[in-house]
């Protein structure tokens, strides 16, 4: 089913059977398991949308199920942050010391544009869990600072994920971009390097999952 798909796909649009053949082996010979995984998810959001309407229904005859508040903050936190500070505020008043409530908090914070509460929400999770999520925090964070314009700031907040993952790829590469775009290349040089060394020796499931931060790694090494 995996190879018959691209072939269908690739066959409608050459209108050559035989193109769509070449064309599969091509893809599977350049290392059919890098595809896997990599293309949208577009179940993903009606995943997420189903599992929200079937959480807020259990709220309705529960509403201080704390645990489905959470996880309902968790997935509505960057598309209606009001909502999630309004389900974390309920949970957070009865259990202060909850990293999770307080770490969509602070993302919801940083949807709603508000950097400073988003990152002290998140450094509050990560005082009571140093290594939740494995980075993320970091990373999203990065991110919001990255659409900021703040680099500094967002390359702090990469290295800050390094610190917890220390092969994390992406965390490794967008610290290097954000060094970078604050017109240091040396420190860019470092970091990108570092995206490449700490990942060499990976396991190949994880390798598969960083190729693409070590080419782009690659490429900013070659066009410094």
């Amino acid at each position: 089913m995996k190879t018959f798909l691209p072939w269908m796909l690739i066959t409608g649009l050459t209108g050559g059977p035989l193109l769509g053949v070449l064309a599969v082996l091509l893809l599977w010979g350049a290392g059919g398991s890098w595809f896997v995984g990599r293309l949208p998810d577009f179940r993903g959001p009606i995943r997420r949308w189903q599992r929200a309407r079937f959480l807020r229904e259990r709220l309705t005859t529960n509403p201080h199920d704390l645990p489905v508040r959470t996880e309902l903050a968790g997935l509505v936190c960057r598309d209606d942050p009001a909502e999630a500070m309004k389900l974390v505020a309920e949970v957070l008043r009865r259990y202060p010391d909850d990293e999770d409530a307080h770490y969509f908090q602070g993302l919801a914070h940083l949807a709603a544009g508000r950097l400073a509460e988003g990152q002290a929400g998140i450094d509050r999770a990560l005082a009571i869990r140093a290594e939740l999520r494995w980075g993320e925090p970091g990373v999203l964070l990065g991110d919001a600072y990255t659409g900021a314009g703040k680099h500094a700031e967002a390359r702090d907040a990469y290295l800050r994920a390094t610190t917890v993952h220390g092969s994390h790829a992406e965390a490794w590469f967008k610290a290097g971009r954000a060094a970078a775009a604050t017109g240091d290349g040396v420190e860019a040089k470092r970091l990108w390097e570092a995206t490449l060394s700490t990942t060499a020796g990976a396991p190949p499931y994880k390798r598969r999952k960083d190729r693409l931060w070590r080419w782009r790694a690659w490429w900013g090494l070659r066009n410094l």
